[in-house]
């Protein structure tokens, strides 16, 4: 496993231990009414700014090599002194709560997540437990998770606290640092290495008794009401050790929210997958995906690597029709400013929800599956189904598959009179063909409402072929068959499968199609592949027919090709089978597959 992926510890699977406490198992029966606002949300945002704020990813002059900015401390094996030091000249004279909650509600965003205490144990708020603290230590005069938490109040957002319980590198008895105290647990140490090693045990506890237990106990006294604590790295505390924390958040704030990370979800309220994650499999049933704007998540010297507005939106998007939270981050400056480029990409988020918000506050997810063109949420308790049109129907005819309810009408999002009502029939038990000519297009996704008649939704979830347009089956979301073979992390580079290490293993997708006649289409495959993998052989199938492939170096792991291996025809109508199956291998691995894209042919292309 990665080190990123170990820090973020969101795919680990603990052991169960038989220290927690009954009510621990069971469905906590409040818990329906103090996740509704969160439910309602959809959208919150992050903020990580600390003392690595100021370093921005450089010490001495030089870049570390970190994945993210706030890790600095531990990559790039600075010593604890030396880093306090540095920390005590933090001044963040920019800083403004106001500015920065109203940056919070015109992106769109419900809640407000903020980092009190990272994995360098300083604390970003005034802290009586440890003078390691921004006003305290840096003497700056104001306390930002106060002034956060009154603009917060002021503006109706609600305040999250994001905070470090298993990692301190600043405190001689916690884990992570090495370096000053060799004694200690170390950062990628798991928990079976120490937790039977009595003098590393009684040592971190004494840190957790001394330090993180007492500060969550600050902030959830000392600063009104905290929608949700956001705790980090718990794959690297005990069951008993999260008791300790979760008793303490249901003694002092018990509306207030537990994510995933405080140690697995039998302690939370809602789930997190890994950070950055594009595709995912929630196994929760609230789950909140969270994204950086760029790289890095603490503000970082040269990370340009900005994502476009279309990709926060199609994330956002995405994750409401699988009925989860997204969260964006934004990693202010050291003296507290939020830059440009942060901010107008926010705003850009803000500008959609609020044309299109109707569509995503307070919605369920998808009871169809996934569409060929976009996504769909869900209102059950106002019979509304709507539709997120990402990929435009050339014709101006959407099909909208997988439903046989009653449709009283369809409207284009902003549409109120009766006669902006879009023409909509029933073509076959489960599909509907809908008339959106007189539509405009949105830059990023056009929303339509469609208000079912009857109180029982009957749905389809089995894709359906359309021919108009290109449909694309993620490997991600096909049934997986082989040892080895796995979806990866779900991020940048990584969102299909990989451990192709059995020759015959492979990936299937079963869908539909309303097609009479035969249609022909273009087979394009999406991989990844090494030099020494270059040769290996698979086949790809649909129903009977079969087309022999070469895997091609693309440039090693993460980087995808596309390549067209010639053409099949999907024959008649009914269910069609897909298949991508190994054949030899060039090396350990055959190759990591992204996805399969079956390109209908026009007619002219055909003669």
């Amino acid at each position: 496993m990665k080190r990123d992926e170990y820090m973020d510890g969101a795919g680990w699977e603990q052991e169960r231990s038989d220290i927690i406490p009954t009510d621990l198992w069971v469905n906590d029966r409040d818990h329906n009414r103090r996740i509704a606002w969160w439910r309602e949300a959809r959208f919150g945002l992050f903020v990580h700014w600390g003392p690595y704020s100021m370093l921005g990813g450089m010490w001495k002059g030089e870049r570390v090599d970190a994945n993210y900015a706030e890790h600095i401390q531990l990559r790039g094996k600075i010593p604890v002194a030396e880093y306090a030091e540095a920390a005590a000249g933090m001044n963040p004279e920019a800083f403004d709560a106001h500015e920065w909650v109203l940056l919070a509600k015109r992106s769109g965003a419900k809640y407000l997540i903020v980092t009190a205490k990272h994995h360098d144990g300083f604390a970003m708020y005034d802290s009586k437990v440890c003078d390691y603290s921004i006003t305290r230590h840096a003497n700056f005069p104001k306390d930002p998770i106060k002034e956060l938490a009154e603009a917060c109040r002021a503006e109706g957002i609600r305040l999250g606290i994001y905070y470090s319980h298993a990692m301190d590198w600043h405190h001689p008895d916690s884990q992570g640092n090495t370096l000053d105290y060799p004694g200690n647990i170390g950062a990628w140490d798991q928990l079976e290495d120490w937790i039977d090693d009595q003098d590393k045990r009684e040592r971190f506890e004494r840190y957790l008794h001394e330090k993180a237990l007492p500060q969550v106990e600050e902030l959830l006294t000392d600063y009104g009401p905290i929608g949700l604590m956001w705790f980090d790295c718990g794959h690297k505390i005990s069951d008993e050790h999260a008791v300790w924390f979760h008793d303490r958040v249901r003694r002092l704030q018990p509306d207030c929210l537990i994510n995933k990370r405080l140690r697995d979800d039998r302690f939370a309220d809602y789930g997190n997958p890994h950070d950055n994650q594009l595709r995912f499999h929630p196994v929760q049933q609230d789950w909140e995906s969270i994204h950086t704007l760029n790289d890095s998540w603490g503000f970082r010297y040269g990370d340009d690597h900005w994502k476009s507005p279309e990709e926060l939106i199609d994330q956002l998007l995405r994750v409401a029709a699988a009925n989860g939270n997204l969260v964006l981050n934004v990693g202010p400056l050291g003296n507290g400013a939020i830059d440009e480029t942060s901010r107008s990409l926010l705003e850009t988020v803000g500008s959609f929800l609020e044309r299109n918000g109707e569509a995503i506050y307070g919605t369920s997810g998808s009871p169809i599956g996934t569409p060929q063109w976009g996504y769909c949420t869900w209102k059950p308790e106002g019979n509304s189904l709507y539709l997120l049109v990402r990929d435009w129907p050339q014709d101006g005819y959407l099909i909208l598959p997988g439903l046989a309810s009653g449709v009283q009408y369809a409207r284009a999002i902003g549409a109120k009179a009766k006669e902006d009502r879009l023409a909509i029939r029933q073509i076959g038990p489960w599909d509907w063909q809908i008339d959106v000519r007189s539509v405009p297009q949105d830059a990023y996704a056009t929303v339509l409402e469609l208000k079912l008649s009857g109180e029982q939704l009957e749905s389809n979830g089995t894709p359906r072929f359309i021919s108009s347009m290109p449909n694309t089956f993620w490997a991600y979301d096909g049934v997986i068959e082989g040892e080895g073979l796995r979806c990866d992390n779900g991020k940048r580079g990584h969102d299909g499968v990989t451990g192709w290490t059995a020759p015959n293993a492979a990936v299937r997708w079963a869908f539909r199609s309303e097609e009479e006649g035969p249609v022909h289409c273009r087979i394009i495959v999406t991989l990844s592949a090494s030099a020494d993998q270059a040769g290996g052989r698979f086949e790809l199938s649909l129903d009977e027919q079969k087309l022999a492939c070469t895997v091609y170096d693309t440039g090693g792991d993460g980087c995808w090709g596309e390549y067209e291996i010639g053409r099949l025809t999907i024959r008649r109508a009914g269910i069609h089978h897909l298949e991508v199956r190994g054949i030899s291998l060039a090396s350990d691995a055959l190759m990591n597959l992204r996805k399969v894209t079956l390109l209908p042919v026009k007619r002219s292309e055909d003669s």
